[in-house]
């Protein structure tokens, strides 16, 4: 058979890069981990309480950089106070302190009334007390 119809096939071990990947994997997040840790007494403080509460304590500190990417230093470290406070350890509810702070609320206004009688001047029928036993006058219970 000549050589060069003999097709040259490489085979490629699918478990050769698995110890790579997981080596990169996790150097990833202790870099993420130490970015996190970086930020405030806080941070590791609640770190903790995601390790203590949350299985994939990682995945939380990951959302929570890209929190910090996407709103700024001080909202997210402002929202990781109060959800100390609160003993709330969750990516998604630092999420939500943010979001919530940063909506724009309409400014409240007065009350206005379109009708003459709505000015508060109301006329209440006598109150009915006839459903309430009379106590006795002389003070003994009945």
């Amino acid at each position: 058979m000549p050589a060069a119809s003999i097709a040259i096939r490489e085979q490629a071990d699918p478990d050769h890069a698995k110890p790579l990947l997981a080596q990169r994997r996790h150097a990833r997040a202790q870099h993420a981990l130490t970015r996190f840790l970086a930020l405030s007494a806080e941070a590791r403080a609640y770190h903790a309480g995601l390790l203590e509460r949350r299985a994939h304590a990682d995945a939380h500190v990951q959302k929570i950089l890209a929190l910090l990417e996407i709103h700024g230093e001080a909202p997210v470290l402002r929202a990781i106070a109060d959800a100390l406070a609160f003993q709330a350890f969750s990516s998604e509810y630092i999420a939500h302190l943010v979001e919530a702070r940063q909506r724009q609320l309409p400014e409240a206004s007065p009350l206005h009334l379109t009708r003459r009688q709505d000015l508060l001047d109301l006329e209440l029928p006598p109150p009915d007390l006839s459903r309430y036993p009379v106590p006795p006058l002389d003070g003994s219970p009945s």
